[in-house]
């Protein structure tokens, strides 16, 4: 890679990624915003949620077909599309009069994020020399991955003193000029191809991914033995059955379901799975707490994650660089270790959380994040053949952001169900067992994500190298 190449290959991940942060910091914001968002109009926390919940389920969608578009479209296409929806979907959230307009504009600017994340590490894994990848991966990962942690810090700031109304507003120009930066530079090193569109296998896997979140939505009004519950649950397993069916016949699978058989890249991605399945629903689930629980306002509720948030970001590039120098196993496994430890405190002390306590509680978890999370990306993607990085990518990133859809709704139900367990107990009383009931089941999935760190070894499969 010549020098300029290297210039412009570091601008165009750059812009991407100031893009990308842009829509996963409007994503997370909201989630302070709800107590407001309810009153505003007159809607109850599990209709609300939804702001956030239908945000990560249009970007899960647009990122199933990310290898797709990556081989049929040039990517300043991709990025077109891409920043013409967040900068559409952030003006229509703006001006939104009522939440279905507000669920519309999210939709439309999920598109957008949708378009530009996954394209950050294609960037990376394709025009990144394969010994700089971590780095690279860490420090575009660290911004894209500061922006769950900041969303509640800024958007608590933004209801607080002005109106929520101004997440949208300020974030416009950041993402305008992330999208003229990335656009200016990027380079074109892969031929593209022309193919139609799989839209029986699109519908099918965008279907069994919304009736699974709607599942587990059913659990704070109808509890988890719920007819309803199963019934969606069961119809979500068929028809993600059927897509699996059809995928594995089909000449053009959406998703190349083979990169599955590779076994440490299923496990790498489970893990990135389960552990933003947490880290989203904590940033959900905490600043809620706080409000009506600790009975503190939006800002204070967005403000005490921001310690965790400014660790992430100290701490990711250099992560990378780790990973880079020893190999995965030694980051993997002490970032797991943090996240144990961090859940096994949460649940012992669920019921004495104070500000000061989920200030220091998240900072840990935000360590233990932080060694895991953008090296699995990158070390996943490593096993597998350089023709399949497209498809890994997508999966990695359709994941990311369905497990963030699911934590939010499973977050939400959890605490709707505290209340009906508790249907004659005070708002407090209902929303801190609730929190219990989440803190207990984020330690189960921590204990399998721990489990599963230690039976990952270092391990590069050469044939990803070629051509890096």
């Amino acid at each position: 890679m010549s020098e300029n190449s290297d210039s412009a290959t570091k601008y165009a991940v750059f812009g991407t990624a100031g893009l990308a942060f842009c829509g996963v910091l409007v994503e997370t914001s909201m989630n302070v915003t709800f107590p407001t968002l309810m009153h505003q109009f007159n809607v109850s926390l599990n209709a609300v949620q939804w702001v956030t919940t239908v945000y990560l389920l249009a970007v899960a969608a647009t990122m199933v077909v990310t290898a797709f578009i990556q081989s049929r479209f040039r990517l300043r296409t991709i990025i077109g599309v891409g920043g013409s929806a967040f900068v559409l979907g952030g003006v229509l959230c703006a001006l939104a009069p009522s939440l279905t307009i507000l669920l519309l504009g999210r939709i439309i600017q999920a598109i957008g994020t949708g378009f530009a994340m996954p394209l950050v590490f294609a960037l990376i894994m394709r025009q990144v020399p394969f010994a700089k990848q971590g780095r690279y991966t860490g420090t575009a990962g660290m911004l894209i991955a500061l922006a769950p942690s900041l969303g509640p810090t800024y958007g608590g700031l933004m209801t607080q003193l002005l109106s929520w109304r101004l997440v949208f507003w300020l974030t416009l120009p950041i993402g305008i000029i992330s999208w003229w930066v990335a656009a200016r530079h990027l380079k074109q090193t892969w031929k593209t191809e022309r193919q139609s569109f799989p839209w029986g296998q699109f519908i099918l896997i965008v279907a069994a991914l919304g009736l699974m979140t709607l599942a587990f939505n059913t659990i704070g009004s109808a509890g988890f033995t719920s007819p309803r519950f199963y019934g969606l649950f069961l119809v979500a397993c068929v028809v993600l059955a059927g897509f699996i069916g059809v995928a594995s016949r089909s000449d053009q699978p959406l998703i190349q379901l083979t990169i599955f058989k590779h076994g440490t890249f299923s496990r790498a991605l489970l893990l990135y799975f389960l552990i933003q399945f947490v880290q989203i629903g904590l940033t959900f689930l905490l600043p809620n707490f706080t409000q009506l629980v600790l009975g503190k306002n939006a800002m204070v509720s967005g403000l005490m994650l921001l310690a965790g948030s400014l660790t992430s970001a100290v701490l990711s590039p250099i992560a990378g660089i780790v990973m880079d120098r020893r190999g995965a196993t030694a980051p993997l496994r002490i970032g797991a270790s943090f996240l144990l430890f961090t859940m096994i405190l949460f649940a012992a002390l669920a019921t004495r959380l104070s500000i000061p306590l989920i200030i220091g509680l998240f900072v840990l978890f935000q360590i233990g994040f932080s060694f895991m999370f953008n090296n699995l990306l990158t070390f996943g993607l490593q096993q597998l053949p350089r023709p399949n990085i497209g498809d890994g990518n997508a999966a990695f990133n359709t994941l990311q952001q369905y497990s963030g859809s699911l934590g939010t709704a499973i977050m939400a139900a959890l605490l709707a169900f505290g209340g009906k367990l508790q249907p004659a107990a005070t708002t407090v009383v209902q929303t801190q067992l609730g929190t219990q009931i989440a803190l207990g089941l984020s330690l189960v999935v921590m204990l399998v994500v721990w489990g599963l760190a230690f039976t990952l070894k270092n391990q590069r499969n050469l044939t990803s190298q070629k051509g890096l």
